[in-house]
């Protein structure tokens, strides 16, 4: 009887130390489910992390995916963020690298934006964007279009809305999960 005791205590036991480490590793910091989801690059040299609530367009209800787009946040307040855009209206998104430089095709955009506060409230938005705009480039390499999501890295050089300010984006990666 006393053996039969240790081994449902034992039991128990193991139950509780398996679903715990279950959910402690299908969980991130936010309660969201964990994979490798993440938006990283440098901004002039800077590392930045844009990995709050990170994801990419809704999935795709048709075989042939005719847009990507990929966002993430640096922190949870929202403020600053980093988004790529991809329209590909023809022939359909593929694993390959999508590059622009100042004209209309392809559809391809990279954007940096900082959301100005005052009182607590947004009052504009500061945004560097590169890719079909005069003087900008940005480079696309899809590496993995997948049911889960998308995978690559990015690149370009991105320019003030409105200015003439320039931040160069180098060592961009990202894997997102459509909605």
């Amino acid at each position: 009887m006393q053996t039969s005791k240790f081994r449902n205590i034992l039991s128990l036991l193991f139950c509780i130390v398996l679903i715990t480490v279950l959910l402690s590793c299908g969980k991130d910091a936010a309660g969201e489910a964990s994979t490798d989801k993440f938006l990283k690059c440098k901004l002039n040299g800077k590392a930045y992390n844009f990995n709050y609530n990170v994801n990419a367009n809704d999935k795709p209800s048709e075989k042939e995916i005719h847009f990507v787009t990929i966002s993430g946040w640096e922190k949870e307040d929202m403020i600053t963020g980093f988004g790529i855009g991809l329209v590909v209206p023809n022939e359909g998104a593929k694993e390959t690298t999508y590059s622009v430089a100042g004209s209309l095709s392809p559809e391809l955009d990279g954007d940096y934006f900082i959301q100005n506060m005052k009182d607590g409230k947004i009052i504009s938005t500061t945004v560097y964007s590169g890719g079909r705009s005069s003087e900008t480039s940005f480079t696309l390499t899809i590496t993995s279009l997948t049911k889960w999501g998308v995978k690559g890295t990015f690149s370009g050089k991105l320019k003030l809305s409105g200015g003439n300010t320039f931040i160069n984006v180098t060592e961009g990666e990202f894997s997102a999960p459509y909605n």
